[in-house]
């Protein structure tokens, strides 16, 4: 067995660490312009050397995304941040456009081809071979055969999508935003019109029939539905990275899902991976935010149409941390919202700190124990592992069957 890269997204700090603790070997992130995230929350170029370090620190690679249309008025853009890139250490550049990939190459550059090339046979890959591409993203339709032709017949890394985000268009190159918005997607400025609800009409063109038109109905027609591997994702191991979709989802949902498919990479490697395991970290994906799953074009074509957002779980902002004991590993917590009590749940979240989950099992209010706090009271409270002064804490719900039911996307 080959022993895949797990490939988490990073949108922020938060999400950033989040990744790195649950298990990822490698994350990939942007800047602010040109890349498939653009209108999210990204990085700026002065922090490029910040992330290097911090990733270093944790033996873990970063990627920069440049994965987007290139114009002739980006080429200064480009070559301002690839210089940038080459000095502070970032591992590599996934790149969509020709002029990217050229000039990373030229600088050293250890160059992937991102999805939205459409690699979709050997031939084309080659040719991204002899360019010196090392790793390519091949098209999101190519099913499990097709990827075994390609490791077979070329030298390449493959790098594959396993959780997350699918797009009704092919590998993500569509003009839906473009059209309504006059928003490329193809620059990174999707506005998700395929989530939309539309409604179906048929006209009747005969002159005759004096205009007439019939409603077929209403519905998300074009909505995907979302990514997820577990059920299969023993068929995978032939493949060199796993990467999971989400560079705009909270670190909740990236500590989550990197965990569940960091967990099933390692029980596969150690031959300890069974159904039990199996449908325990399905669970644990099913927690965090998510339309209906499909297991994507391996075994056939991807479902669209009507799905709905689903999560076992929903997070409740309690209050913040105003400081950290290390020596006895308590917080002090002032309690904004709600009520926290012993064996709740909770998420803390921070910059450094990343997501730390666990159960509360003690509160402490004026030096005594109590059972549960409220709002207004500062509390101490033992965590599980080092947080920080500014981190944000969340009780986690379960969420009822009906609010399962309830939401359409």
């Amino acid at each position: 067995m080959k022993k895949p890269e797990i490939l988490a997204p990073a949108g922020s700090w938060e999400g950033l660490s989040a990744a790195i603790k649950a298990g990822a070997e490698a994350i990939y992130f942007g800047l602010d312009k040109l890349n498939q995230r653009s209108l999210k929350r990204n990085f700026s170029t002065d922090e490029l050397k910040d992330i290097k370090e911090y990733c270093g620190e944790n033996n873990v690679r970063a990627y920069l995304t440049l994965n987007s249309i290139v114009f002739d008025e980006d080429l200064p853009y480009v070559e301002e941040v690839l210089y940038k890139v080459k000095e502070s250490g970032i591992d590599a550049v996934i790149a969509w456009d020709f002029a990217v990939m050229t000039k990373s190459l030229e600088l050293g550059i250890e160059t992937h081809a991102s999805v939205m090339t459409g690699i979709a046979n050997r031939v084309s890959a080659k040719v991204f071979e002899n360019m010196g591409i090392k790793r390519i993203v091949p098209a999101k339709e190519l099913n499990l055969e097709q990827l075994k032709k390609l490791k077979e017949n070329t030298n390449l890394e493959i790098e594959v999508f396993v959780h997350g985000a699918m797009c009704m268009a092919i590998s993500g190159r569509c003009f839906l935003s473009h059209e309504i918005f006059q928003k490329s997607g193809n620059r990174g400025e999707c506005y998700q019109v395929c989530r939309h609800e539309f409604q179906v009409i048929i006209r009747d063109l005969n002159p005759n029939a004096k205009g007439a038109q019939y409603i077929l109905g209403e519905d998300y027609v074009m909505s995907a539905r979302d990514l997820m591997t577990l059920d299969i994702v023993e068929y995978l191991m032939f493949l060199d990275a796993w990467k999971i979709e989400g560079r705009s989802k909270n670190p909740d949902y990236v500590y989550m899902v990197t965990k569940a498919y960091r967990t099933a990479r390692d029980a596969l490697l150690e031959g300890k991976f069974d159904e039990k395991l199996r449908s325990q970290l399905i669970d644990m994906v099913s927690r965090v935010y998510h339309r209906e799953w499909d297991s994507g074009f391996y075994f056939g074509k991807a479902s669209f149409g009507v799905n709905e957002s689903v999560a076992k779980e929903k997070k409740v902002y309690i209050g913040k941390v105003q400081k950290f004991y290390p020596r006895i590993s308590v917080a002090e917590i002032k309690v904004e919202s709600g009520e926290i009590k012993l064996g709740d749940t909770i998420h803390i979240i921070g910059k450094k700190t990343g997501v730390v989950r666990q159960k509360v099992e003690s509160i402490h209010l004026d030096g005594k124990p109590v059972q549960s706090a409220e709002k207004g009271d500062i509390i101490g409270l033992k965590t599980v592992e080092r947080v920080r002064e500014g981190d944000k804490v969340y009780l986690i719900v379960e969420v009822g069957k009906e609010e399962l039911q309830s939401v359409k996307v």
